[in-house]
């Protein structure tokens, strides 16, 4: 290994390297030739951010990355390939290191100490002039990266942002080349989350418009109180719950919960919402609507997607209450005399196997009775020790709920899972639906 540089190198170095150029030549070859020469492996560190400025390095052979660092991290601001003269200005300035300089490959360098270089600078005032030039063009070069990184920023904020304000930075300055990399990435990505964002909620206008709406039910307020909520816990929801009625005499109550999240679980969702409407309306036993709408939602299921559904037909006449429970769990049946019931049918969840049979089951609602339908986003709601809200207590919010009338009954139980929860982050979506007899139909 060397450990001095021929002097036909060193020529060659002093003349590409502009600090040089209004000096005789032989000046800046004796500054050279009085420095240590070094070799460094890939990975090692010349110049360390925050330490004194001691030395500069006349970068001889191989690259070297510039590195901002921060507590986060090192920032990679550049790469310089040799020849290449830095850690003067720190010389000079006497300040400490402002950035980090590490050997990107195997590097050979010339370390130049402080006396040598304040004694040069002294006897060439070229040398510092030189200097002085090329950080002023540093400078104005920052200042307009500076200015149009501001107006882009700006233009981002105002959701104005075009792409094409990034021309510019596709051929930038070498000083800023990786730094104008990283902010065309960002401004891309901000530009796309802005695009996706926009995209989610319109899925999610969407999915609330599929929901149905309280005059739907405005021919049998009368007879039978409905009030629901659903609160998914991403934009878009894997939960549903729907009513309608078939026919004057009969109200289609249902609720269900989809496995997964985000859009998929949207699109199944949806499409067991509108699965569901169809056969309930084509069907006159309950069960048999769960039957054929299951047959449609497994014979082209191909991601395996499966939805928990509770459904169910009120007869407003009779107070009958026709269900059947597709994998989901028990309603709560609040009796007018403080006494509260439970279903006990079971099957399996839609979606999974087109051959199911599902039955029906019955029992009867008088005036004053509830029934509360919910997913288990309620139960399964965590603070942030990581304890469910639970069963026992859902049925105890219920119970301190459960004489209050329809709206306040919805938003109070949340409220109490809310306030459980704390600032814990929503991790499913929450839907409950309240149905309350209000009297009989009677011919």
């Amino acid at each position: 290994m060397p450990t001095r540089l021929d002097a036909a190198r060193i020529v060659n170095i002093v003349r590409r390297l502009t600090v040089f150029a209004p000096l005789p030549e032989q000046a800046g070859v004796e500054l050279i030739e009085k420095g240590d020469f070094l070799e460094f492996e890939q990975g090692q560190f010349l110049i360390k951010q925050g330490k004194t400025s001691n030395s500069a390095f006349v970068l001889v052979d191989g690259v070297a990355d510039v590195l901002a660092e921060t507590k986060y991290g090192f920032v990679h601001l550049a790469s310089l390939e040799a020849p290449a003269l830095v850690g003067e200005v720190g010389v000079f300035t006497n300040v400490p290191r402002t950035a980090t300089i590490q050997a990107k490959t195997q590097l050979q360098a010339v370390k130049i100490g402080r006396d040598e270089l304040h004694q040069f600078g002294q006897a060439n005032p070229g040398f510092l002039s030189a200097m002085m030039l090329q950080l002023g063009r540093r400078f104005e070069t920052f200042n307009k990266a500076i200015g149009f990184y501001t107006h882009a920023l700006a233009a981002l904020e105002r959701d104005d942002f075009d792409l094409a304000l990034l021309d510019d930075l596709k051929h930038p300055l070498p000083e800023l080349a990786d730094f104008s990399r990283s902010f065309l990435h960002l401004a891309e990505q901000i530009t796309l989350r802005r695009a996706q964002r926009e995209e989610m909620a319109n899925a999610r206008a969407i999915q609330q418009g599929m929901l149905p709406e309280q005059h739907a039910l405005e021919a049998c307020k009368a007879y039978v109180d409905v009030r629901a909520v659903m609160r998914p816990a991403r934009e878009v929801g894997g939960d549903l719950y729907d009513f309608f009625l078939i026919d004057p005499d009969r109200l289609a109550i249902t609720i269900g919960d989809v496995c997964g999240k985000g859009i998929p679980a949207a699109l199944f969702m949806a499409m067991t919402q509108t699965v569901m409407r169809y056969t309930l309306r084509r069907e006159i036993d309950v069960g048999a609507a769960a039957t054929a709408g299951n047959a449609l939602l497994a014979a082209s299921n191909r991601e395996m997607m499966f939805a928990t559904l509770f459904c169910c037909v009120l007869n407003l006449s009779s107070g009958t209450l026709s269900y059947c429970s597709c994998g989901h769990g028990s309603p709560l049946i609040l009796r007018s005399g403080n006494g509260v019931e439970e279903t006990s049918s079971f099957n399996l969840p839609l979606g999974i196997d087109d051959r199911t049979k599902y039955t029906t089951n019955s029992i009867v609602l008088d005036p004053g009775d509830r029934l509360f339908l919910f997913t288990d986003g309620f139960a399964d709601a965590m603070n942030k020790e990581e304890v469910r809200f639970g069963d026992g207590r859902l049925h105890q919010a219920v119970e301190k709920v459960r004489a209050l009338p329809s709206e306040q009954f919805i938003r109070d139980l949340v409220k109490q899972v809310d306030d459980f929860v704390d600032d814990a982050a929503q991790f499913d979506d929450l839907t409950a639906l309240l149905a309350t007899v209000v009297a009989r139909k009677f011919a």
